[in-house]
């Protein structure tokens, strides 16, 4: 028998746990010297949570580390996700090429899934290096709860990406060690665990993130408005709650992962929860957004996000209208037809002629940042969007409530709607809705994954396990024959 053991995880993450707190000198020490930690360095940890701006600065790291290239930046969004998904032209002998016939051997592939992989591990460790502490008896009840909730909200949020990557075919998870869920920040070796206690832990981080915002989180009551306006705010650390781990963005995950773990009773109810959401007023939380809201400049669609990031450097990243294109050949035959009014089209794509080719090339512009773009709008990337919770909904109510949903969803893209009649043009409508409407923020491959579609837009190659599941990086693994 062979056992999967991950030191290289185990380094990764007790090292970015230690890097929160250490000085600049701590920054140019060795990689050897990372588990060596000394009684000195304990200490400074120690007097950084002493102060509840420890614990506010260390949490403001992990959403820091979450914006890197590799990650939320660019890779998770535009980038290596995307190509997985089909999404983008490529060049041959280029990593698009090899991501786009799933050749994960391939050194580039490795490379570029290894970065995503030992990140995603250190936003986990950031945030288990203040929840370590964060029963020291130093924050007041309200900072307690507000701080401790987006910590686990977000080792859950990139565990559960992880799982979507790296994980087995939800459909079929079988019963060996798959993936390890980090906890704590430790020297010692993290086991895999198999799928069921993966994703029950996971959820038990859900739940508890859940408990704990729905005693403080400020979105239960105030406006994004106004939370938005520091002036009307006594503490803005408790304002922008779009850009943090809020209480919805805790049901639009649960909703997710329920979604993915096939408990469909679930699912729907967090979605509703969030569909549903309104402050003290009554004014809806989240809304859909409509052509109006891209005449303005918002091509994100803002007033949608449950949960974003601000990225300063977006147009140096995602922001290139000539870095993400297709042939528009294949968008038309794919996703839309020809004099399509869908806003999806018409407003977050352009498009130039190629003599040389002959071709019509269609250039990706959702994330160009203009001048006339709202505030809430520039420089944003979303995590979790009203329109996810809206598909998850027609996914798991009944075929009348699908129809009366779509239809809601379609006039607001501009777009005709269909009656749909079968469960199975519902599977057909979700699977393109995904790819339609979460072009170039990394959704629809895991739609591909969970539902385990034979069919891959814009490609021959077959929607296999062998596609679907993405392997381990190689150095995070070493075999120990038993």
């Amino acid at each position: 028998m062979k056992q999967y053991i991950l030191y290289k995880t185990r380094r990764a993450v007790l090292s970015a746990a230690i890097l929160i707190a250490a000085p600049a000198a701590l920054l140019f020490t060795s990689c050897n010297d990372w588990l060596d930690v000394s009684p000195s360095e304990q200490k400074k940890k120690s007097e950084m949570f002493s102060k509840a701006e420890g614990f506010r600065n260390a949490l403001t790291g992990a959403y820091i580390r979450m914006k890197s290239n590799s990650l939320y930046g660019q890779e998770m969004v535009c980038g290596t996700v995307e190509n997985l998904a089909q999404h983008w032209n490529y060049t041959s002998n280029s990593i698009g090429s090899y991501l786009n016939t799933y050749n994960y051997r391939a050194t580039s592939v490795e490379n570029a899934m290894t970065a995503i992989y030992n990140n995603l591990y250190k936003v986990v460790a950031d945030v288990n290096s203040l929840l370590g502490d964060i029963d020291n008896g130093t924050l007041s009840q309200d900072d307690y709860n507000l701080i401790k909730g987006e910590a686990l909200a977000l080792r859950a949020f990139c565990h559960f990406d992880v799982l979507r990557l790296f994980g087995p075919m939800p459909a079929d998870p079988g019963t060996s060690p798959v993936l390890p869920y980090v906890k704590e920040v430790t020297n010692r070796t993290n086991a895999l665990l198999t799928y069921e206690q993966f994703t029950r832990m996971l959820l038990a981080d859900i739940d508890e993130a859940e408990a704990c915002l729905k005693k403080v989180d400020p979105i239960l009551k105030q406006s994004i408005a106004t939370l938005n306006t520091p002036s009307q705010l006594t503490d803005n650390y408790y304002g922008y709650r779009q850009m943090r781990m809020n209480f919805y963005a805790v049901c639009a995950l649960k909703a997710r992962v329920a979604l993915w773990t096939g408990n469909k009773a679930e699912a729907l109810q967090y979605a509703r929860t969030v569909i549903n959401a309104t402050t003290a007023d009554g004014t809806k939380t989240f809304r859909l957004g409509t052509l109006n809201d891209c005449a303005s400049g918002d091509k994100v669609l803002s007033s949608e996000h449950i949960f974003n990031l601000k990225v300063t450097d977006i147009a140096s990243t995602l922001g290139s209208g000539t870095t993400w294109q297709k042939t528009q050949s294949q968008l038309r035959t794919q996703l839309y037809e020809t004099g399509t009014t869908d806003i999806r089209y018409v407003n977050m794509w352009n498009y130039v002629y190629d003599s040389y080719w002959w071709t019509y090339y269609n250039y990706f512009v959702k994330y160009v940042q203009t001048d006339n773009m709202p505030a809430l709008a520039r420089n944003v990337i979303p995590m979790m969007r009203l329109y996810e919770m809206y598909l998850i909904a027609m996914e798991c109510s009944s075929l009348s409530e699908a129809n009366a949903l779509y239809v809601e969803m379609a006039a607001a893209r501009n777009a005709p709607s269909v009656t749909i009649t079968s469960e199975e043009q519902l599977r057909e409508l979700l699977i393109k809705e995904y790819n339609r409407e979460f072009y170039g923020e990394g959704q629809a491959f895991y739609a591909y994954k969970r539902m385990a579609a034979e069919k891959i837009y814009f490609t021959n190659e077959p929607g296999t396990k062998d596609a679907y599941v993405v392997p381990l990086p190689v150095q995070e693994s070493v075999y120990v024959n038993e």
